[in-house]
């Protein structure tokens, strides 16, 4: 791709920095003046002088064309540190209006304006030079046209300066930038890169044409390298050298550090013309393999004032003295001059002047640095005028908002889906608006992300101390490290911070954080988060849709489970076990402050390493992820190496694997501390055609997941360090588990705002991103505490027995609130599962080094369910015969549902060990009913590539689960293979009150297509054994089907819940009820979206009224069911039901 050059002849339009922007005012505009009227988009893409005629504005459809009016706010790339910012909303910029001989703006007139650039040179009063703002997100600059009742702001003639000229003027500064924004380096940063090849000579050819050649042109390059050998840059003008620098010989090898050296040269020469040529030349000194860019070139020197009909602009920096009164003089070589002052754009004066001959002569004050335009009326440029009004708004006006939603308008619908449903579960008032939007009101319609962060920081400032503190900001759209090229050419839906290094690995990064750091001179990467940020990295609206409805499951309870009780913390195997050594001291963190959480440990180390012609893996790890993350957990924490695409140099997360992840509704939080493996802002582009595609990294992929993946990520985006890393992961699950200050779970986006503010001042953090909704909370369970009362009928409060292989265990408990108070209205369910004692685990050493040991608790020696009455419960269960005799302490861990709430607890003031003698012998094994996907399968059936087994399980006994014993564990495998058994002890539950019969779901990964066998070995607490088989075909590409249509009640009289059945679990659908009457005609329209884990809807419920509100009449009702999956099949059942 090649970007826009920037080549600018002559001089551009300057701004002393005294004047590039002012103390931030007390109070900001109360209402935007884009909030009424009509309004339409001028863009330019040059500094000049701009004709609009009185024809075009008639064609537009102004309200008055008669008395245009012309708005802006260009003040060039907006400052990145706070303190300093231009005029928050847009303000009138004065026009010229040429009316004619009959003093009426009507047809054959024209309006005339000064349109500047995007980019341009800064005037340095203090320092007496020049230097080049480069706009880092547009080359078009943008204004409003509108109309008023009476002739708006109109450029005034200029007083003529009191007092005697005391300084003469007939030449001015001339400048010249150079640089082509071609190549980013390294996909990071906002530099961007001109290539310069050592075969010929880059030409560089100035405008300049009236250069005074006994004044020196000086010169300023920066240079870039990338050799294993030093190179050299020299400038000649045309054959005669001028300047010349070498740059170093760069690291090949390094994949984190230095990209490319850069050196700047300066120095000064006079030209040998008054219009020189330049040459620079990239020396590689025989490496064929070095390459050279050349970031930009400036030129300043001193031409004479010569005007030849072309509009020139020019300042005079000699000029500039307090006190002085300067006399200019002009060269015309041409007629119908005019000359105005734009030192200050939105207060431009006409010059009179006075011509002698082919002189021009004027006088002006320059106790500041004074610019003017000569031009000639016959002499303009016609700018681009949007025939679409922009549609009125008012953000300065807008009311206080919890969140901001910044949304690109492909995603609105969902967005506003999303704010709707945090309004309606938790109060939270969203503002949603698009990027277009805010550049209208906070940097003249420019885009630019500093007026993004402006606005964040004005409804910051406008909401602070008050009883509605702005908390969230939502960025809702995928991001691009090509921030000019807008979407659909290139996926930055929303913009992205960029660091201003561009060419060191591990210092070059991008950051959210940016539009939260909003106190007084804070910016870039310094100062402290003042709101949660989260970016939802979406492509197009099914990704969107995908996701909200992700965010609304999440929070519903259809996701409850005791899942939300586990943790898994996993290690890579490299560096010595640090990371090994990380993730203990995250399990300490658990350990001290949630001890109810039971977490799982999967330390590379600890399994075995194979060898392949392809490299290391670790298939088990592999096999170990995929179930835990399918099973379900709260938080998946991984530390070690990774890259964008996938975890640790064994590929144990990758792509292939993420998409083979069917947990549905029990969506992990991932941690992921290591590189780049979220790196959202990735693109790849092809530099012949320009053509831009996105690259999704394996972080997206998990939250953009249909069938399951993750609800958010805190993961990294760029290279980083694990020391940062690990003080940033422990900081995260420190405040985790924190309550806000109205005992609840805290939300996302306090969690990584609260864990950067406290995890040190290394830049690092920035690297850290939250893909996810910010105002999601962590949905572990909150409401309150269970409680165990008694064991063997004894309570917990004096001496506690064991529990001892083979005994009968009866437990009692209840729920309680956070003030320790019996929550007795609290009825629901209680999932028990009982831990024998931990158990001591030692690594392999794979890589060398020593051997580690560490501490984890694997063996379940029950796990049920029973019912809570008026908050009270109890349940029993045989512990089985293979525990570990040996004496060791155990938990019981809770988690209960109900009345729309959930709770969890545990206990572990107990020990597990020993033989109870007095147990009745057994020698019968279990029942076996043994399913795919749900008990209406029949062997020898039909599933699709990612059926789940469903068995159900019955012995007088109970089943054993513990792990303990070798070869007692409850397994499966498939096609007889008895090699690669299925362990399937953790995938078992009991069933209500009952230690008798339980049930097994376990979710197998993508099988081939064809049949197979399944064979089911299940083993009783007194280690009997039974094994079941059935067989079953896999088929890909399985129609769409629908059956087992049902409204209950049927009839009915006041609502009816609407279900059906269908063969794609596990995937996001939208639901579509239509209803009819006998006539024919359409009553109702009902939608909803369903992600169920099973094959049944969740229920639409209609509650017998038409969608005009009205009360639908005694009848029979036909209705239509329209199931549309994620990936757009969809399939039409249809039925009647009666209202009585």
């Amino acid at each position: 791709m090649v970007r826009a050059t920037i080549k600018i002849s002559l001089i551009l339009f300057v701004l002393s920095t005294g004047l590039q922007g002012q103390e931030i005012p007390d109070t900001y505009s109360s209402s935007s003046v884009l909030s009424k009227g009509k309004w339409f988009k001028i863009a330019i893409t040059e500094t000049g002088i701009y004709r609009i005629d009185f024809a075009v504005l008639k064609q537009l459809g102004l309200e008055n064309p008669a008395y245009p009016r012309l708005f802006g706010n260009n003040s060039g790339q907006l400052p990145y540190y706070n303190g300093i910012r231009e005029a928050d909303d847009l303000m009138e910029i004065p026009v010229c209006i040429e009316k004619g001989n009959d003093g009426l703006f009507n047809d054959g007139d024209y309006i005339l304006f000064f349109g500047e650039a995007t980019n341009r040179w800064i005037y340095d009063r203090n320092q007496g030079n020049y230097s080049y703002l480069v706009h880092n997100y547009s080359d078009t600059a943008f204004y409003f046209l509108t109309s008023g009742t009476s002739e708006g702001k109109t450029i005034q003639v200029s007083e003529k300066p009191y007092g005697a000229v005391n300084y003469h003027s007939s030449g001015s500064d001339a400048l010249f930038n150079y640089g082509k924004k071609q190549e980013n380096l390294i996909k990071s940063g906002r530099g961007w890169f001109q290539p310069l090849s050592y075969s010929f000579d880059t030409e560089i050819k100035p405008s300049f044409e009236d250069l005074i050649q006994d004044e020196v042109v000086k010169f300023e390059i920066r240079v870039l390298a990338r050799s294993p050998e030093p190179v050299a840059f020299s400038l000649f003008e045309k054959e005669s050298l001028i300047g010349s620098v070498s740059i170093s010989a760069v690291n090949m090898a390094s994949t984190t550090g230095t990209y490319a050296h850069s050196a700047i040269f300066t120095g000064e020469a006079f030209p040998s013309s008054p219009a020189p040529k330049y040459k620079l030349r990239f020396t590689n000194n025989g490496e064929v393999s070095a390459k050279g860019w050349v970031d930009y070139l400036r030129l300043s020197g001193r031409k004479r004032n010569v005007f030849r009909g072309e509009a020139i602009v020019f300042s005079d920096s000699k000029s500039v003295s307090p006190g002085k009164i300067t006399e200019f003089t002009i060269e015309s070589l041409a007629d119908q001059e005019v000359i105005w002052d734009i030192s200050d754009p939105y207060d431009i004066r006409s010059i009179s002047f006075e011509k002698s001959g082919r002189f021009i002569s004027f006088g002006s004050s320059t106790d500041s640095l004074k610019t003017f335009i000569c031009f000639s009326k016959n002499k303009t440029r016609a700018p681009v005028i949007s025939k679409k009004p922009v549609a009125n708004q008012d953000l300065h006006a807008s009311g206080p908002a919890d969140m901001i939603i910044l949304t690109h308008p492909l995603f609105a619908r969902q967005a506003s889906r999303l704010a709707d449903f945090h309004l309606r579960t938790s109060g939270i008032i969203s503002l949603i608006t698009t990027p277009g939007e805010v550049y209208n009101e906070f940097s003249g319609g420019i885009p630019d992300i500093v007026a993004i962060r402006n606005f964040v920081r004005m409804k910051y400032f406008k909401q602070k101390n008050s009883n509605r503190p702005l908390r969230y900001l939502l960025l809702f759209g995928d991001g691009s490290y090509e921030n000019k090229k807008v979407p659909p050419g290139n996926p930055n839906f929303i913009p992205t911070y960029q660091s201003e290094n561009s060419t060191v690995f591990v210092s070059s990064f991008t950051s959210d954080d940016f539009y939260g750091l909003l106190e007084d001179g804070e910016g870039e990467e310094t100062g402290t988060l003042d709101i949660g940020i989260g970016r939802l990295p979406v492509s197009d609206t099914v990704q969107a849709g995908t996701v909200v409805s992700k965010i609304i499951n999440y929070a519903s309870t259809a996701s409850q489970g005791n899942w939300k009780n586990e943790v898994c913390l996993v290690a890579d195997d490299e560096d010595s076990n640090t990371h090994l050594t990380d993730a203990e001291s995250l399990s300490s963190i658990l350990a001290d402050r949630v001890p109810w959480i039971n977490t799982t440990k999967i330390y590379f180390d600890s399994y075995k390493q194979v060898a392949s012609p392809a490299g290391q893996s670790y298939p088990e790890v592999n096999k170990a992820i995929n179930e835990i993350v399918n099973k379900g957990i709260l938080i998946f924490n991984y530390t070690g190496h990774g890259n964008e695409m996938s975890l640790a140099h064994e590929k144990v997360v990758s792509s292939e694997t993420i998409n083979k992840w069917k947990n549905g509704l029990k969506l992990p939080l991932f941690i992921i501390a290591t590189c780049e493996f979220s790196r959202f802002d990735n693109i790849d582009i092809n530099f012949i055609t320009g053509e831009i595609k996105g690259i999704e990294s394996g972080g997206e992929k998990i939250l953009l997941s249909r069938e399951g993946g993750g609800i958010a990520l805190m993961s990294t985006t760029r290279l980083a360090y694990s020391g940062p890393n690990i003080a940033l992961n422990k900081s995260i699950m420190e405040h985790a588990f924190e309550r806000d200050s109205e005992g609840n779970a805290l939300r996302l986006g306090d969690i990584i705002r609260l864990a950067k503010n406290s995890s040190g001042s290394n830049f690092s953090k920035r690297n850290f991103h939250l893909l996810g909704d910010p105002a999601i909370r962590l949905a572990y369970p909150m409401h309150g505490n269970i409680i165990t009362d008694s064991i063997y009928s004894v309570r917990t409060n004096s001496t506690t027995d064991t529990l001892r292989a083979l005994s009968l265990v009866t437990v009692s408990g209840h729920v309680e609130d956070q003030k320790g108070n019996l929550i007795s209205g609290f009825n629901g369910s209680v999932t028990p599962t009982v831990y024998g004692k931990e158990s001591v685990f030692r690594t392999l050493a794979n890589d060398g080094g020593e051997k580690v040991e560490f501490r984890q608790r694997k063996n379940i020696i029950f796990s049920g369910q029973t019912t809570a009455r008026n908050g009270r419960f109890n349940f029993s269960f045989i512990v089985p015969r293979d525990i570990d005799h040996d004496f060791g302490k155990g938990k019981i861990s809770y988690y209960a549902a109900g009345n729309d709430r959930d709770m969890t607890g545990y206990f572990d003031r107990f020990s597990v060990g020993a033989f109870d003698n007095s147990a009745v012998p057994d020698s019968n094994g279990p029942l076996i009913q043994l399913y795919m996907n749900d008990t209406l399968f029949r062997d020898g059936g039909i599933t699709d590539p990612y059926p789940r087994l469903f068995a159900i399980l019955e012995d007088r006994d109970g089943i054993n689960i513990s792990g303990s014993g070798i070869g007692h564990d409850l397994v499966c495998w498939l096609d007889d293979d008895r090699n690669n058994p299925i362990i399937l002890n953790n995938y078992f539950k009991n069933d209500f009150a009952s230690y008798t019969r339980g049930t097994v779901s376990f979710q197998f990964p993508e099988l081939m297509e064809g049949r197979h066998t399944l064979t089911l070995k299940a083993w009783d607490n007194f280690n009997n054994s039974s094994v079941k088989m059935l067989s079953f075909c896999v088929e890909k590409n399985k129609k769409f089907i629908l059956n087992n249509l049902l409204n209950f009640p049927n009839p009915f009289s006041s609502d009816t819940w609407i279900t059906v059945c269908h063969n794609r679990p596990d995937t996001e659908i939208e639901i579509t009820v239509r209803i009819y009457d006998l006539a024919g005609n359409l009553v109702c329209i009902l939608r909803e979206y369903s992600l169920t884990s099973g094959y049944v809807t969740e229920p639409v419920i209609w509650d017998g009224r038409f969608s005009n509100g009205n009360k639908a009449g005694k009848g029979i009702y036909p209705y239509r069911v329209t199931l549309k999956a994620a990936n757009g099949e969809t399939a039409t059942i249809s039925g009647k039901m009666i209202i009585l």
